[in-house]
């Protein structure tokens, strides 16, 4: 058995890892990675499906551009003392 992790790199870097990994990994759309193996990893058909199963742990986890758009809400206290701040004008007769 062979277990693969997948690791991202910065931009630029390129897929490090065996010919095996970069040619899965470049069909996948993937261009910047490290890879860490444990195990039988000589055994190319092992190989593969473990990297394939790494390819498809990584498509559980959201990536910022797919995230919710954040609505923020001011507080009830920021609310009051930006009431409180505004100047009136009072006059004096």
């Amino acid at each position: 058995s062979v277990r693969v992790r997948l690791v991202p790199a910065p931009r630029g870097t390129g897929i490090v890892g065996s010919p095996v990994m970069k040619k899965m990994l470049g069909f996948a759309g993937v261009a910047d990675a490290f890879s860490c193996t444990c195990g039988h990893s000589r055994t190319t058909e092992n190989f593969m499906k473990a990297t394939f199963e790494a390819l498809r742990a990584t498509y559980a986890y959201l990536t910022p551009d797919l995230w919710k758009e954040t609505q923020f809400v001011k507080p009830p206290l920021q609310e009051h003392t930006d009431y409180l701040s505004q100047t009136k004008e009072v006059t004096v007769a």
